[in-house]
C-alpha cells in the first residue's frame, strides 16, 4: 500500500466512524432487550427456572408475534399507538415483577407462570415495533444498527454476569419502560417520507416463505440439539461478538468481499457447525459449544432479520406482518423441537437418538440446499408473489420491484442493486453517500456501472425504466 491509498485507507476509516459516532443511541435499543432476555435464563439467578419456563416464555412470544400479525390490517402500525407502547411496557415490567416475586418471596408456581406469559406477550409486541423500523431503513443500515445493538446486548449481559441477583432484580423491572422509549424515540428520529408509506398485510401472497421454513427448520434443530438452559459464559458472548464484528466491519469497509450474500454464506454453516456438528463432538468443552451456539444463531437470526426488513423497504410488506407470521412460527416450532428431544430422551435408547439427531441434520441441511440454490442475493423475492395486489399499493413499491427485477435481469451485483434501489427513490449521490457509508466517488462510480450494464445514460431514462416500463 503506497502513501495515496494509505491516506485514501485512513481517511475512509475516520469517515465511517465518524457517521457510526453519530448514530443515535435509541437505535441500539435491541441491545437492551436482548441482554433483558437474558436475566431471567442465563444466569441461574432465578430459583425455580428451567427449562420448560423457557419455552412457555417463547411460545407466549411466539403466540402474542402471531395474534398481532394477523391484527396488524386493522391496528396499522404499532408505533403509532402510543397506548400499545406503555401497555405492552406494563406487561413486561408486570412480567419481570412477578417472576421476581414468584421466585423469592413468596415462591409460587403461579406467580412464575403467569410472569413468564405476560413478559413474554410484552416483548414479542416490542420485537414487533423493532422489526418496524428496520423496514424503514436500507439493508445496509439494518445490518449495521443491529450488529452494533447485538453488540450493546452482549457488553451488557458481560456486565451482568458480575452483578449479584438483587441487582438483576433490579434491572429485570427496570428495563422494560427504556426498551419501549427506545423504539418509540427510534421511529420519531426518522424522516418523514420513510414512516407514511402503505403496506400489504394479510395476503398470503406476501409471505417470504422460504427463509420462514429455513428459519424454522434450523430453529427445531436447535431446540433438539442444544438446551438453551445453559449457563451464560464468555464463549456465548465471544461467539456473538465475532459475527457482529465481521458485519460491522464488512459494512463499513466497501469491500467487494462483504455483501449480503456473504452473511447468507457464513451464517448457515456456522450454525451447522455450532448446532449440528460441534455440539455432539465437542460435549465436555463448554466455552466452544458456547462459542459455536451463539455465533450460528446470531449470523442466522440477523440475516432473517436483513431479509425481511429488505421486503418491507422494498415492497411495502407490513413489518408486523412479515415478522409476527415468523416470530411466531419460529417459537411454536422451537417448542416442538424441545418437546421432540424430551419425548426421545425418555423413550429412546441412545443409537435411536443419535439416528434421528442425524436424519434431523440432513433434513436443515437439505431445507438450507433447496433454498440457496433456488434464492439467493438482494433481489431475490423469497418465495413472495408479486402481482397486481401488491403492485397496486403504491409507486414506490412499484419501483422497487422493477429495481429487483432489473438487477436479477442485468446481473448488478449487491452493492450495485442496494444503489439501485436508492436511486428508485430518487435520493442524490448526496443522500446515497450517507444512507451507505461511502465516498460520492463510490457511489458515481456503482451508478456509471449500472448505467452500463442495463444499457442507458441518464437518469430520466432509468426513472422511465422503474416507472414505467414493464
Amino acid at each position: 500500500m503506497d502513501a495515496h491509498q494509505h491516506r485514501e485507507f485512513a481517511a475512509h476509516w475516520r469517515s465511517a466512524f465518524g457517521r457510526v459516532s453519530a448514530i443515535p443511541f435509541v437505535f441500539l435499543g435491541v441491545g437492551l432487550y436482548r441482554a433483558w432476555l437474558s436475566i431471567f435464563f442465563r444466569f441461574d439467578a432465578f430459583p425455580g427456572i428451567g427449562v420448560s419456563d423457557y419455552f412457555l416464555f417463547e411460545s407466549a412470544i411466539g403466540i402474542a408475534s402471531l395474534a398481532l400479525a394477523f391484527a396488524a390490517g386493522r391496528m396499522g402500525p404499532l408505533w403509532q399507538r402510543p397506548r400499545t407502547h406503555v401497555a405492552c411496557a406494563a406487561l413486561m415490567t408486570a412480567g419481570a415483577a412477578l417472576l421476581s416475586f414468584g421466585c423469592f418471596a413468596l415462591e409460587s408456581p403461579a406467580l412464575r407462570i403467569g410472569g413468564l406469559v405476560l413478559g413474554g406477550a410484552g416483548l414479542g409486541a416490542l420485537i414487533l415495533m423493532w422489526a418496524e423500523f428496520y423496514g424503514s431503513l436500507n439493508p445496509l443500515r439494518v445490518a449495521l444498527y443491529h450488529a452494533l445493538a447485538i453488540s450493546l446486548g452482549e457488553a451488557i449481559k458481560w456486565l451482568f454476569m458480575g452483578l449479584d441477583t438483587s441487582h438483576l432484580v433490579i434491572f429485570a423491572i427496570a428495563l422494560p419502560p427504556v426498551c419501549f422509549a427506545c423504539v418509540h424515540a427510534s421511529m420519531k428520529r426518522l424522516p418523514e417520507k420513510q414512516l407514511g408509506r402503505p403496506s400489504v398485510t394479510g395476503d398470503a401472497k406476501s409471505i417470504p416463505w422460504k427463509p420462514i421454513v429455513l428459519m424454522a427448520t434450523c430453529t427445531f434443530a436447535a431446540a433438539f440439539g442444544a438446551l438453551p438452559n445453559q449457563p451464560l459464559v464468555g464463549g456465548n458472548i465471544a461467539g456473538a461478538l465475532f459475527v457482529t464484528a465481521l458485519v460491522f466491519f464488512g459494512v463499513l469497509s466497501a469491500s467487494k468481499w462483504f455483501n449480503f450474500d456473504t452473511v447468507y454464506q457464513l451464517a448457515f454453516p456456522l450454525f451447522i457447525v455450532g448446532f449440528l456438528f460441534v455440539m455432539p463432538a465437542f460435549g465436555g468443552n463448554g466455552q466452544i459449544m458456547a462459542f459455536c451456539y451463539d455465533a450460528g444463531y446470531t449470523m442466522l437470526s440477523m440475516y432473517i432479520m436483513i431479509v425481511l426488513s429488505n421486503i418491507t423497504y422494498r415492497f411495502g410488506v407490513s413489518a408486523v406482518w412479515l415478522n409476527g407470521i415468523e416470530r411466531g412460527i419460529r417459537y411454536l416450532v422451537e417448542l416442538a423441537g424441545w418437546l421432540t428431544f424430551f419425548v426421545a430422551s425418555s423413550h429412546l435408547g441412545q443409537n435411536e437418538s443419535g439416528t434421528l439427531y442425524d436424519a434431523i441434520a440432513i433434513v436443515v441441511v437439505l431445507a438450507f440446499l433447496v433454498i440457496f440454490f433456488t434464492e439467493r442475493g438482494l433481489s431475490a423475492k423469497w418465495g413472495i408473489v408479486l402481482d397486481d395486489s401488491l403492485e397496486d399499493e403504491s409507486k414506490a413499491s412499484q419501483s422497487a420491484m422493477r429495481a429487483s427485477d432489473l438487477s436479477r435481469s442485468f446481473g448488478l451485483t449487491p452493492r450495485e442493486e442496494e444503489v439501485l434501489q436508492l436511486l428508485a427513490q430518487h435520493m442524490t449521490v448526496a443522500d446515497i453517500e450517507r444512507a451507505l457509508f461511502v465516498s460520492q466517488g463510490t457511489v458515481k462510480a456503482h451508478i456509471s456501472h449500472i448505467y452500463r450494464k442495463i444499457g442507458i445514460h441518464s437518469k430520466g431514462e432509468l426513472f422511465d425504466l422503474l416507472e414505467g416500463g414493464r
